[in-house]
């Protein structure tokens, strides 16, 4: 991400696009991704970002270095035939619970943000290490909406990565360890100060600032 973005101009943008920003309460989390501009793969060059008051009613604005796309290697070896799976910007309300992600590989299984209802997709099938956000800014071109586990999770679980490799294909993926930890536990607070067990998504644009 090339730009600090401040929790102002955040809450100024999913206003302006007619989303939902929550407010009422404590941890009443606003979980927001915000897609850096560049279009080569493979890097964690994304940012989610938390807002939400704490207990004490102060104003939080927690930063998440993440990627919002899928990795290089994905790209080029599509698991899909149709090609690799990007989720496209919006608003996804009550799109994920904390669940397990990896539930095909139970050895290795944790817990993350699961998803748990449809959202919005392009596939890219280029083939190439080149992210084709093109496919979505293209009005003529229709979504797949489904429920595709795009699960909110963490690359390795000692150390941060540099590059992404094959940890994501289409999910939303956290650098750091010990932040992904972070995030989980202010998920646990939502639910914990009756805020509701779902949690929306919503992914903005780097251009969108």
């Amino acid at each position: 991400m090339k730009k600090y973005i401040s929790s102002k101009s955040i809450i100024k943008t999913v206003k302006g696009k007619g989303y939902k920003f929550f407010s009422k309460g404590s941890y009443n989390l606003n979980i927001i991704g915000i897609r850096s501009n560049n279009s080569q793969s493979d890097k964690f060059d994304d940012e989610i970002h938390v807002l939400f008051k704490d207990e004490k009613g102060e104003e939080c604005h927690e930063v998440f270095p993440c990627t919002t796309d899928p990795g290089k290697h994905w790209l080029l070896n599509p698991m899909n035939k149709k090609g690799t799976i990007i989720i496209v910007p919006g608003q996804y309300r009550g799109a994920y619970r904390i669940g397990i992600h990896g539930r095909s590989r139970p050895k290795t299984a944790y817990k993350a943000l699961e998803q748990v209802k449809p959202m919005n997709y392009v596939r890219d099938n280029s083939k190439d290490s080149e992210l084709n956000f093109e496919l979505y800014s293209d009005t003529a071109n229709k979504f797949e909406i489904s429920n595709s586990k795009t699960n909110i999770h963490r690359a390795s679980k000692w150390k941060n990565l540099l590059n992404i490799g094959r940890y994501s294909a289409g999910c939303q993926v956290i650098q750091s360890p010990d932040l992904f930890l972070r995030l989980i536990t202010l998920c646990e607070l939502q639910t914990k100060h009756g805020q509701g067990e779902n949690f929306t998504y919503t992914l903005l644009e780097e251009k969108d600032f």
